[in-house]
């Protein structure tokens, strides 16, 4: 089979024999992704594909050049290191640049491979997806969407320093998008589970929530906007701690003092309770436990007991902080502008189910998920998007009735450290871009700031 450990060895060999670097770097992914689409309740789509990709970083003192092929053949390797060099003998010396890293040991790893969902076959995920919409259709619900995805991906990483790492895993991801009609009106729910095991997804439960919730969002009344108490549920967290990641908790934003975390460290920015952290290695996450620079991963505390504790390091920060630092394993495929990030976040559970939650608001709004999320002020942690497939009134503990679409602008950093409950069960979603997983509870939040309304 192409595309083994052995390949990504003996190509590397070839690399670091034919190389003329001063240092040289060799990462190579290979992925087989299987995908099945639905819309309208009809499957409509079902593709596979596998994929290697070589990307080789050449260093020559202070000069570094990138190249990439997706071919292991001898020539198609020998012409991208090439290129790779001849890039970096051309680029300008980068003096904040302290080289490759060195090879580190690492901490012991849970398996993250699963081989059932490896060879999930087509009619397998056809089948589950048949049952979805079957079930919908008894609910009176014709039209149901989504996509039932299974990886299984490779990562090798060495470099001409001795750094060599190998490791694999696998991931399942289905979603499901109801439409409820009922006369002139449409009621829009969603549900969605992740897990490296395909056989940990209940799919009917996922298409049963995402049914549920499009019968109960018909007929949504408008409301002012305004500040309320909010029920998130953990999908509509995610989306927060993935803001809170692209915004503060890189130490590229910090040193560029773009991270809402400059300035703070030591200093208790959120409630107590929240404890936000970054473990590749914790039990509830999926992820390759060394970044893709060969480094191995660290657990980061960035919010500990509510207090800015740390941020996350590659090697290229690590080296250019004006303190003594060494990289926490936060490396993205370089060269990246976006490099450091937390790609395994986790966010600690509380002692309150998100039931009791809504039993406990006076007046609030339940929110399923938000979309079209984009930062209005980093360094404040300020944040806009709106609802979507699922909004709803909340008046003396019971859900009264659904809502039109609202715009939410809010410090986030306010907003969690002004938090009154935190669900004591977390879900873990997949982010969509590179292996990168989030681990969220429910939030109960007074005072979040919805700015507008909309007519859907």
């Amino acid at each position: 089979m192409v595309g083994t450990r052995e390949d990504f060895e003996r190509a590397t060999d070839q690399i670091l024999d034919d190389a003329e670097a001063d240092e040289v770097e060799i990462r190579i992914s290979k992925n087989d992704t299987a995908l099945t689409r639905y819309a309208n309740s009809r499957i409509h789509q079902n593709i596979g594909q596998k994929d290697v990709n070589i990307s080789i970083r050449a260093v020559f003192g202070k000069k570094i050049g990138s190249a990439t092929t997706n071919s292991l053949e001898s020539e198609a390797i020998k012409e991208c290191l090439s290129r790779a060099e001849t890039i970096a003998k051309h680029q300008r010396e980068d003096a904040d640049f302290k080289g490759l890293p060195e090879p580190k040991e690492g901490r012991r790893s849970h398996d993250n491979f699963v081989e059932k969902t490896k060879t999930f076959s087509p009619d397998e995920r056809a089948e589950k997806v048949k049952e979805i919409i079957d079930m919908a259709k008894d609910e009176g619900i014709d039209r149901v969407y989504g996509a039932f995805k299974t990886e299984a991906q490779n990562l090798y990483l060495a470099n001409s320093n001795g750094v060599e790492n190998f490791s694999r895993l696998t991931s399942s991801k289905l979603t499901t998008t109801a439409i409820a009609d009922w006369e002139n009106d449409q009621g829009f729910g969603w549900g969605e589970k992740c897990s490296a095991n395909v056989e940990d997804i209940d799919h009917l439960e996922v298409g049963r929530t995402a049914v549920e919730k499009g019968l109960n969002n018909l007929d949504p009344k408008k409301i002012d906007p305004g500040e309320y108490d909010v029920v998130l549920e953990p999908l509509a967290v995610k989306s927060i701690l993935q803001y809170m990641d692209m915004m503060g908790f890189s130490a590229r934003k910090v040193q560029e003092e773009r991270s809402f975390m400059k300035g703070k460290f030591g200093e208790q920015i959120m409630d107590e309770r929240v404890n936000i952290y970054d473990d590749a290695l914790d039990q509830d996450m999926i992820g390759y436990p060394f970044d893709y620079e060969g480094v191995p991963k660290q657990r980061v505390d960035i919010i500990k007991d509510g207090v800015a504790n740390e941020v996350v390091y590659d090697s290229y920060t690590a080296g250019r902080d004006e303190e003594d630092k060494e990289s926490t394993g936060h490396a993205l495929p370089m060269p990246s502008p976006m490099s450091p990030m937390a790609l395994n976040l986790l966010m600690d559970t509380g002692e309150q189910s998100q039931q009791e939650m809504i039993e406990e608001t006076e007046k609030g709004i339940l929110v399923t998920r938000f979309n079209y999320c984009r930062p209005v002020h980093p360094v404040k942690g300020i944040l806009t998007g709106l609802t979507r497939d699922g909004t709803w009134l909340i008046e003396d503990g019971e859900i009264k009735h659904p809502l039109k679409n609202l715009r939410f602008t809010q410090n986030l950093i306010d907003a969690f450290d002004n938090i009154e409950g935190i669900g004591k069960e977390r879900e873990l979603f997949a982010m969509g871009y590179l292996p990168a997983y989030f681990a969220a509870p429910a939030l109960k939040i007074p005072d979040f700031q919805f700015t507008g309304s909309t007519e859907f």
